[in-house]
């Protein structure tokens, strides 16, 4: 009874949680502008090719976000509607996978409450990214594995699994890392597995290959994805691990005793279920054999598939407690280093502080929708994006909207800024800056001084990423 109560309550919780982050409808953060463009400009096997506008997402997922901008909506609820139901069922798949993993049942519980509660899964909720459904189908993929292993021999579902692999290499770049450490350990740990091996990988490799060639091609050829996550690839500085920590354990502290606990729960998983152990040991394994290949970054957002194994793995101590010392230990460490995360996450929610707000320009927008006819509006270039993609689902001008100079030389933006503000005919202008550029705050700083040696300014409106200003001229 008291089981069904808290399991009942930390579903609730969770759902909530994540109904929650979907319907506050934040603003688009540049990222997922961008991505938007892509759904907009393409058709088909249009998302076979990389994606323009420096951005990266499975073929799948831009095929199904397609169909939702077309028969729903082009909103941002719309668009975030794909992440958003992942990060359900990935509710439902992790307490379903948990259940094979452990054998106590509120290991299973404490296990579903730390991934319910994370707050990067709850923040990609609410983000148009690829980031949610990677979480989901790493989850589901690991439990359909798990369960057919235990199965006896069965070589329609073997060739199956094959098929099923094939099309959610589609949908999840990390699939590329999971599949292969789910057939290695399921290679190394039986005869039997072998035969089976032997019937799925034919059609997993048909379509799989063209993929494998299709991505590496792409990272290749990306020097601006390379230089831009050049610290994923970095493996050998502790600076990464800490990146990677402070973004998958956002509320937790002491990274030393998760290290302790992945530790205690791979040894007790190689113990207990050598298959287990390969398949989540090999996943982090491979992930970091593509970092050093260069293949795959290892660093924040794109090893978040990675959160639940490590949800698991270092729970798995707890599943092995007795009635000695050592089980004490065990639990200790992992009360402190669970209860200060679950601590810091309450603190949060019971005072509102949860936030997942990277970009506020809509408020600022229906500003500039009140504004009187004859007063003009110019975009500063770190604006062009979210004003094109907001013009598409608000009403605002596009008469008397001047777009600013894009710069050759994003290290010397601010002259180019300062020489369209210089040019500007006399009259009443409101200026937008959106904060999409790694130059914004200089290039804001330039304009204030400026404009203030002038006495333009009239008003000033300041949000997190965005800034309206009004001037005379």
């Amino acid at each position: 009874m008291i089981f069904r109560v808290l399991l009942i309550l930390i579903f609730a919780l969770s759902v909530y949680l994540r109904l929650d982050a979907y319907l506050i409808n934040n603003s688009f953060f540049t990222d997922e502008i961008l991505l938007a463009m892509n759904v907009f400009e393409r058709e088909g096997l249009g998302f076979l090719y990389p994606l323009s506008y420096f951005q990266s997402a499975p073929t799948g997922f831009m095929m199904l976000s397609k169909m939702v901008a077309q028969y729903i909506g082009i909103t941002e609820l719309c668009f975030r509607f794909i992440p958003f139901v992942s990060s359900i069922l990935s509710l439902i798949f992790f307490y379903m996978l948990s259940g094979l993993v452990f054998k106590n049942k509120y290991c299973r519980l404490l296990a579903l409450f730390v991934f319910g509660i994370s707050y990067q899964l709850l923040f990609y909720t609410q983000a148009f990214k690829q980031y949610s459904s990677d979480v989901m189908l790493t989850v589901l993929f690991l439990y359909t594995a798990f369960k057919f292993h235990d199965k006896t021999k069965n070589y329609c579902a073997a060739i199956t699994v094959g098929f099923v692999s094939f099309v959610m290499l589609c949908f999840s770049f990390p699939m590329f890392i999971v599949i292969p450490a789910f057939y290695t350990a399921w290679f190394i740990t039986g005869k039997e597995c072998r035969i089976r091996i032997m019937a799925s990988l034919p059609p997993l490799l048909a379509g799989g290959g063209f993929f494998i060639w299709f991505y590496s091609k792409y990272i290749k050829t990306s020097a601006y994805l390379i230089n831009y996550w050049h610290k994923g690839f970095e493996l050998f500085t502790p600076e990464i691990y800490k990146i990677n920590f402070q973004f998958l354990f956002y509320d937790y502290a002491f990274p030393i005793l998760l290290l302790i606990l992945l530790s205690g729960g791979f040894y007790f998983l190689f113990k207990r279920n050598k298959f287990y152990f390969w398949t989540l040991f090999l996943t982090i394994f491979y992930t970091l054999l593509a970092a050093l290949f260069k293949f795959y970054p290892f660093e924040r957002r794109l090893i978040l598939f990675l959160l639940p194994v490590l949800i698991l793995v270092s729970i798995y101590p707890l599943d092995n407690l007795k009635k000695n010392f050592q089980s004490w230990v065990w639990a200790l460490i992992a009360f402190i280093f669970f209860g200060y995360g679950i601590f810091n996450f309450s603190k949060d929610f019971v005072t509102g502080n949860i936030s997942y707000l990277r970009q506020d320009v809509k408020p600022l927008l229906n500003e500039i929708i009140k504004k009187d006819k004859s007063e003009k509006l110019y975009l500063y270039y770190g604006s062009l994006t979210a004003y094109s993609y907001y013009s598409k689902i608000m009403d605002l001008p596009y008469d008397s909207v001047i777009a600013g100079t894009y710069p050759k030389e994003e290290k010397f933006s601010e002259e180019y800024l300062i020489n369209d503000l210089k040019h500007l005919p006399g009259g009443v202008y409101y200026i937008l800056f959106v904060k999409g550029t790694w130059t914004y705050e200089k290039d804001v700083d330039a304009a204030l001084n400026w404009l203030r040696q002038k006495t333009f300014i009239e008003e000033d409106t300041v949000l997190k990423s965005a800034r309206l200003l009004k001037v005379n001229i």
